[in-house]
């Protein structure tokens, strides 16, 4: 079976190793797997030793300038959608075109979308297509239109211009019209996978994730001495400032993964006797066990991998999504939040303060065992099976 694994220009890093797992246990069952991905340099850096046999450029649309006169962020799904092509009749039709000429010269028999709205689109015109992600990247099919993520949310998307500019292509490519813009993911498999705790649209779901995306590990007692593990993102405001706060806080090993890091910054952490960089974001969360707490944005794999350890975390989100993650799990009192636009000294005391709280390390312990307990199941087995059940005769 030929599989065409995809995702655009904006999906998220867990969203590139989940794309990278899933395709992998793929080939494990002799299926030929196609990677076709927004930014092929940083999916082979994510994918470090390893690169696939056939790797394609996906149709993408530039990202839009940092201007002064910027839009509020990015809050839902229709919102991401706009930004991916839908809010342009004329951007959407070049995409989906591409797209679609793309599909018909490699000839898959199974496309997997991540993050993929332009794709979800067309994909089934060509073969069956299955829209794949975790509770923040996979929003319900409800009624006409997508949930929000905030009651406070400024809408930038015009779901009925985006419904007009979806039909407008159909129209182009000899395709019945669409009655609403939720259809496009209805016209895909869905299946979704990730904790459920981390859900934003859980109460709305019709059907629940399918577990974790890999193995759980077992929850572990915290390493006799500390260390901190760091997983950031170069596009984070403020970047340098919790960088140099890394790089002053010399009281304990760091081990440190930032996504996308520039040679400057990367050789100005190598340069610290106590810092270790990784270059491999997995193989550094892999090691979360081995660190007394970790620090990231507030991203959904990471949470969840440091919680099934036992980990406390500090959490410094940017984005609307890991906002509202970090609202879901303050109840857990695992974490602690800070904004990224802190000053160093202030950043550089959390940091000492986070391994010096016993009660964050208490409850990382108790929601772990607990999770445990529940008996998460693998999802990768049954995603793999139900990938296969699609293909076509």
């Amino acid at each position: 079976m030929r599989v065409l694994i995809c995702y655009d220009q904006g999906a998220p890093a867990e969203s590139i190793r989940d794309a990278l797992t899933v395709g992998k246990a793929l080939m494990d069952r002799d299926h030929t797997v196609v990677y076709v991905v927004g930014d092929p340099v940083a999916f082979v850096d994510h994918a470090a030793s390893w690169t696939p046999d056939e790797l394609h450029q996906a149709p993408v649309r530039h990202a839009a300038p940092h201007l002064v006169m910027k839009r509020p962020p990015v809050d839902g799904f229709a919102d991401q959608m706009a930004i991916s092509g839908y809010d342009n009749k004329d951007a959407l039709i070049t995409l989906a075109t591409v797209w679609s000429r793309q599909l018909e010269a490699l000839k898959p028999d199974i496309i997997v979308g991540f993050c993929t709205p332009v794709l979800w689109l067309v994909g089934p015109l060509h073969a069956p297509t299955v829209a794949i992600g975790n509770g923040f990247a996979l929003p319900p099919i409800l009624g006409s239109s997508f949930p929000r993520m905030s009651v406070e949310s400024t809408p930038l998307a015009d779901e009925e211009l985006m419904l007009t500019n979806a039909n407008a292509v159909l129209a182009r490519l000899g395709k019945p019209s669409l009655a609403s813009l939720s259809e496009i993911l209805g016209g895909c498999t869905s299946i979704l996978y990730g904790l459920p705790a981390f859900d934003p649209y859980l109460q709305l779901r019709r059907s629940l994730t399918m577990g974790l995306l890999g193995a759980q590990p077992e929850p572990t007692v915290p390493p006799a001495e500390p260390r901190l593990a760091v997983f950031l993102d170069v596009y984070c405001p403020g970047i340098e400032m919790i960088v140099l706060a890394v790089a002053g806080f010399d009281q304990i090993p760091v081990d440190i993964h930032i996504s996308g890091a520039t040679t400057s910054m990367r050789r100005f952490l190598e340069q610290q006797p106590h810092v270790k960089v990784w270059s491999d974001h997995a193989g550094l969360l892999d090691q979360a066990a081995s660190a007394s707490a970790l620090v990231h944005h507030g991203v959904q794999d990471v949470a969840q991998r440091c919680l099934t350890v036992g980990r406390p975390q500090l959490l410094i989100p940017w984005t609307r999504e890991q906002e509202i993650l970090n609202y879901m799990v303050g109840w857990m009192s695992f974490s602690w939040m800070k904004a990224p636009t802190i000053q160093i000294d202030e950043m550089a005391m959390t940091l000492r303060d986070l391994l010096r709280d016993s009660s964050l390390m208490v409850a990382a312990q108790h929601h772990a065992r607990q999770l445990a307990n529940a008996n998460m199941p693998n999802a990768l087995p049954a995603i793999v099976e139900r990938i296969e059940g699609l293909a076509r005769p």
